[in-house]
């Protein structure tokens, strides 16, 4: 018998290893239903949630020749204004208010009751559940690009190139719960974008040549305001799914593998590996500023 153990003694690692990696996944499986149920739990039992929100003081405008990952932020504060087309058409306060009403409505449309600056004393007197967003910077940042198109005949490819402008409305919201000194305060960023459209084709001409016949339908100014009101649409959103995965991290007790989105066309629940806004990480402070 204890040669046949011995000989077998493979065979029954190998057992053991499958037992332990059923054993592994039947975990991960139960802390992935344990995650969504409280997903779930929030979409449909926590209706009474309270949102203060403080717009910016100002919308800061910048302009880039060039796409501006490609600058550093002293090149971009050297640029000239004045080559920008639409920053300086932009009415702030109008830009401003869309993207607010915007915000207002459908965190509405997600049952989250809101609170603007003239509601802060009935806010603050809150006992329920309660958190902070301060708009605390919003800038439009006006630059050129460049859209790249492809085509193909036969072995033949052909490349086609059209300069585009793109306005990109940036909000960096400070965000803390109400209620809870513990809760350190979180900064979040999100981003939405506007620009040219363009529509590329290739055409051959009468002597066997290719050519690149674009056709264009560039920004306007009523484009620009309809940006604000979809990227205080997709803040909302953002807000509402930042707030659910909240919700689900504290009652789950422990850190958890990526994160959900609620979809509310389909009201469908979706895991993602991004966060809903990108967070900010607070800079250390140097030795010298330390006391």
């Amino acid at each position: 018998m204890l040669y046949l153990y011995i000989k077998n003694l493979p065979d029954i690692l190998k057992k053991k290893n499958t037992l332990w990696l059923w054993l592994w996944l039947l975990a991960l499986l139960a802390g992935c239903a344990s995650s969504i149920r409280y997903a779930n739990r929030f979409v449909i039992e926590e209706t009474n949630l309270h949102i203060l929100v403080l717009p910016p003081a100002s919308l800061l405008k910048t302009y880039s020749p060039e796409h501006p990952d490609s600058l550093s932020p002293h090149e971009l504060r050297e640029t000239d204004m004045g080559e920008a087309k639409f920053l300086d058409q932009i009415n702030d306060s109008l830009f401003i208010d869309r993207f607010i009403q915007s915000l207002k409505v459908h965190l509405e449309l997600l049952y989250i009751n809101y609170y603007g600056p003239e509601d802060a004393e009935a806010f603050f007197a809150l006992e329920d559940p309660a958190y902070v967003f301060t708009l605390a910077q919003m800038e439009l940042i006006e630059y050129r690009d460049e859209e790249i198109f492809i085509g193909r005949s036969g072995f033949d490819r052909y490349i086609g190139k059209a300069e585009i402008t793109v306005v990109e409305n940036n909000q960096w919201f400070e965000f803390y719960k109400v209620h809870d000194p513990d809760f350190d305060m979180q900064v979040l960023f999100s981003a939405n974008a506007t620009g040219d459209y363009v529509e590329g084709r290739f055409v051959r001409m009468s002597d066997g040549r290719v050519r690149f016949d674009p056709t264009r339908y560039p920004l306007s100014l009523e484009d620009l305001y309809d940006l604000a009101y979809n990227s205080g649409q997709l803040s909302a959103q953002k807000i509402f799914d930042h707030l659910m995965n909240l919700y689900v991290r504290e009652h789950m007790g422990r850190q958890v593998d990526g994160y959900y989105r609620y979809d509310m066309e389909r009201h469908q629940i979706l895991k993602t590996g991004d966060p809903p806004f990108i967070p900010i990480e607070k800079a250390e402070p140097a030795d010298g500023d330390q006391d």
